[in-house]
């Protein structure tokens, strides 16, 4: 369930992470008016698109925690986000499509930077293909080719760059 006030998200047992799969999701129907909030803050940035409307909040950001707090999970979608919030998958999608994202390409997206610091932080040499399994990409080649439109460069030249840095006197 939702808050609409403070955008607080809570289960119907009063948790706030994800039930698991298993667990039978519950909540309300779409909020009254069809609504996916109201107001904007400056902590939302809108990409540039012709066109777009303000991001629709709190459910937005509401969406996001979720999304953000269940990056490692296989079956995020967003059907389970719609479900969990208590809201139709149309008024999740309509959400999001004001501020120029896609629910999955905000995931994706989130992944990638999970990713990356995952690649840069370990102490250990990690292979990419762990990286992108443990993130939930499909395969190694999959995670490259959007970790190189993310970051401008392949995850192995981009370690070796900042590795050399490191090394820099």
């Amino acid at each position: 369930m939702v808050d609409m006030v403070s955008g607080r998200v809570e289960r119907p047992d009063g948790g706030t992470e994800l039930p698991s799969p298993a667990t039978p999701l519950a909540g309300p129907a779409e909020p009254a008016g069809g609504g996916c909030g109201l107001g904007t803050g400056p902590e939302e940035t809108r990409r540039d698109v012709p066109g777009a409307q303000d991001p629709p909040l709190p459910l937005l950001r509401a969406a996001r925690r979720a999304i953000e707090a269940n990056l490692d999970r296989p079956d995020l979608s967003p059907a389970l986000i719609a479900r969990v919030l208590g809201v139709s998958l149309r008024t999740l999608h309509r959400c999001f499509s004001g501020s120029g994202d896609s629910v999955m390409s905000f995931a994706r997206h989130r992944r990638l930077h999970r990713a990356h610091d995952d690649l840069l932080g370990s102490s250990h040499a990690r292979r990419i293909s762990e990286v992108a399994a443990r993130w939930q990409f499909s395969d190694a080649s999959h995670f490259i080719r959007h970790f190189k439109a993310a970051f401008g460069t392949t995850p192995t030249l981009h370690i070796e760059a900042h590795r050399g840095k490191d090394a820099a006197p």
